[in-house]
């Protein structure tokens, strides 16, 4: 939605897409930030790219932004709705896992075109949930990411919702994201291990691979 384009495809599908990490350029006020969509986390064995593998190959992603520049923004997306062990796990993965805690990240929340009064609604109600979760965030935004069915003048439902949409969102991306980029220094692969409780033999053929 950020990009202005379908050029980042999702899908709602059984089985995940993202099989590997895509890199967006998107401009916002004149100025380029590089997103990065990453693989999938939380599928089972059978799914396009199993857990342990989706590690390893984030692993790698965060060794490669250290060593190209560093990590200035973590952005959790997630759809509207119940507070699961997978979200758990892929915050604590990315924030305390990979990058010590050090980098600011925040929450965009799908899915929140029928909320009332406003969308911000949601999260003004959920968020005590993910702070006894122990998951805090530096700031969220709650969304329409789905622009609706076409109408019978050819506009879309959400259309006015979205392109609101769009506009939190970027302005959370700059707001949040820090001119001094994180990079990562060495850690034990066992302290990531303790987050996920992957095997550390496994995760660690992936992450050097």
């Amino acid at each position: 939605m950020v990009l202005g384009s379908d050029e980042a495809t999702v899908d709602d599908g059984a089985r995940g897409q993202t099989f590997k990490t895509a890199i967006y350029p998107v401009d916002i006020d004149g100025k380029t930030y590089n997103l990065y969509d990453t693989v999938g986390l939380g599928e089972h064995s059978g799914g396009t790219v199993d857990s342990t593998k989706a590690t390893g190959k984030l692993c790698r992603l965060v060794t490669n932004l250290s060593n190209s520049g560093g990590v200035n923004l973590l952005v959790l997306v997630v759809k509207r709705g119940r507070l699961t062990q997978t979200i758990h796990k892929n915050y604590t993965l990315f924030h305390h896992g990979f990058c010590d805690s050090k980098v600011p990240i925040v929450i965009v929340v799908t899915d929140c075109e029928n909320v009332e009064p406003t969308m911000d609604t949601w999260w003004t109600k959920n968020e005590q949930w993910f702070t006894q979760a122990g998951m805090s965030f530096n700031g969220h935004a709650c969304v329409c990411a789905f622009r609706g069915r076409k109408t019978t003048s050819g506009d879309h439902n959400n259309e006015d919702l979205f392109k609101e949409s769009v506009g939190v969102v970027k302005q959370v991306i700059v707001q949040f994201c820090v001119l001094n980029a994180w990079k990562m220094v060495w850690k034990s692969l066992f302290m990531i291990l303790k987050a996920t409780r992957f095997n550390v033999f496994d995760l660690a053929i992936d992450c050097l691979v």
